[in-house]
């Protein structure tokens, strides 16, 4: 019986997947988060929404924060990489890990975005994440990812 409870369990794990986030930069996104598929995109729930990290920075850095357009798919190997747009939106010397988007964007809409820090005169790279995915026949990679979101639908 003992046997068949772990086999059981083991062919559950493989059936459900496993994704695995290694986050950059010293920066991991909160809200919003990361969902267990590593790159899809997770809606929130305002088109200015309130971003949140957790950072281990020193107390007396400041961060950058910024919002990118998605920008286009490109085929890259067996998979899609996609391409970070144009900058959207760029807030400077934030003082707390979170930030409230300050002009509403657009709804139904990818983003990504992302942190960096600013240290005694010291500018960090932009946060990125790079995650790995296992399924029962398949696995996907991806490295240097942004943070990414979808704004909601607004319906008039």
């Amino acid at each position: 019986m003992k046997r068949k409870i772990i086999v059981i369990l083991i062919g559950f794990l493989f059936l459900s997947g496993c994704t695995i986030h290694t986050y950059k930069g010293g920066i991991e996104p909160i809200s919003p988060g990361m969902n267990t598929f590593g790159k899809e995109y997770e809606t929130v729930d305002s088109l200015t929404p309130t971003f949140r990290w957790k950072s281990d920075a020193k107390s007396s850095c400041t961060y950058d924060f910024g919002i990118w357009d998605v920008g286009e798919s490109l085929p890259h190997g067996t998979g899609t990489m996609v391409m970070r747009g144009p900058a959207l939106y760029y807030k400077e010397a934030l003082f707390q890990p979170e930030h409230t988007v300050e002009i509403p964007l657009g709804p139904d809409t990818l983003y990504f975005w992302s942190v960096r820090t600013r240290c005694d005169n010291k500018v960090s790279s932009w946060a990125t994440r790079d995650y790995s995915r296992w399924l029962i026949v398949a696995s996907s990679t991806g490295q240097n990812w942004p943070y990414s979101f979808k704004t909601p639908k607004i319906e008039k």
